[in-house]
């Protein structure tokens, strides 16, 4: 076989490779909207929308939060299957004494996969803007 041949060969195995080892690692992403202030860890979230990412496949991932192309916060999010796919966007978050609002898990319409964060262990739901 020429070496034209091989390096053909192995031009061809390197691009099966990149393109299936990409898929592993691809982001997917979602819009929400807060209607009121809420906290994720030691992150204060304002009112309004965010761009939300995760790594698509892993159970566990590295969330992060954007408003436009600025970064707002980085959380440790695990992506739950649920029995049901959710009609509309949503947070569920744990009412504090303080009166403020922590995220526990957000829930995206048209899919039975939600984000949670933390222990979600019986939160108030609300609604949440965006698509």
């Amino acid at each position: 076989m020429s070496v034209r041949k091989h390096v053909g060969k192995l031009a061809m195995a390197l691009v099966i490779v990149l393109v299936a080892g990409s898929s592993l690692y691809a982001k997917d992403s979602q819009k929400m909207t807060l209607a009121s202030p809420a906290m994720l860890g030691n992150n204060k979230f304002d009112a309004g929308s965010y761009k939300v990412t995760w790594e698509a496949g892993a159970s566990d991932s590295a969330v992060t939060f954007k408003q436009g192309k600025k970064v707002i916060a980085t959380a440790q999010g695990k992506l739950v299957k649920r029995d049901v796919a959710y009609d509309r966007n949503s947070v569920v978050y744990t009412q504090n004494p303080d009166g403020s609002r922590t995220i526990q898990e957000i829930r995206f319409a048209g899919s039975d996969q939600v984000l949670v964060f933390g222990d979600s262990g019986g939160g108030t739901e609300s609604t949440a803007g965006g698509h």
